[in-house]
């Protein structure tokens, strides 16, 4: 090749530079938070933010984008990404580059190995998952929802058969409040960086993201928003 021949251009997707507002959510070390910034340009499958200080990479996180600060408080859908790139940027601060996936992008199961009766609704939304007896819940986020359950990644470690008690602060699952419900999956998630700062398996976290599939207790699936219903 050419010395002098411009370098292809890697990304599947066209940039727009575009500077809109854009909320971050990512697991800290006392749980998640959330963070406003701006991005330089946008496509289908990533975003280009300004952040004034550096960040990890990879990291994994959720994003809402175009974000609306006066709608902060009203919960919404939450894209799943991750941070791949960060390099500072010559006007001061850093240029953070993030790659948007697609929710559930844990094991697919086969309609053989596949339990659960309702249908799935593909959800980032944020979830506090307890144990039972414990006084305080884990943020975690999920993948998806369906009115007998839910799937949700997390660095906390839960067992087959732990009973839990849920809370999504959205739709019809918000009205339920603490919903009771059973672990009866653990996956380890593929290609998914955990935080190297929760790695304390003696405080019940880990360096390693598993999807845990929780089936709510029979008594309160009448709380679960119906089959074939609305979930807004």
């Amino acid at each position: 090749m050419r010395k002098d021949t411009a370098p292809a251009e890697m990304r599947k997707h066209t940039r727009a530079p575009l500077e809109l507002p854009v909320r971050i959510r990512w697991h800290g070390p006392l749980g998640m938070l959330l963070e406003t910034a701006k991005t330089i340009d946008v496509s289908r499958g990533g975003l280009l933010i300004h952040r004034s200080q550096p960040c990890d990479v990879p990291a994994r996180i959720w994003v809402v984008f175009p974000f609306e600060p006066a709608n902060a408080f009203t919960p919404q859908p939450e894209t799943p990404a991750r941070i791949v790139r960060m390099e500072k940027d010559p006007a001061g601060g850093y240029r953070v580059a993030v790659r948007l996936e697609p929710p559930g992008r844990s094991v697919q199961r086969s309609a053989g190995q596949e339990r659960r009766s309702s249908p799935r609704t593909r959800l980032a939304l944020p979830i506090a998952v307890r144990t039972e007896g414990a006084p305080w819940p884990g943020e975690s986020m999920t993948q998806d929802l369906s009115s007998t359950g839910a799937r949700f990644e997390t660095s906390h470690i839960y067992a087959v058969g732990d009973t839990v008690l849920a809370k999504i602060p959205w739709g019809v699952w918000a009205q339920a409040g603490e919903i009771p419900g059973r672990i009866v999956r653990v996956e380890a998630m593929e290609d998914v960086p955990g935080p190297a700062p929760l790695a304390a398996p003696e405080r019940g976290a880990s360096a390693i993201f598993t999807a845990v599939a929780v089936q709510w207790a029979e008594r309160e699936t009448s709380t679960a928003p119906a089959k074939g219903k609305s979930r807004n």
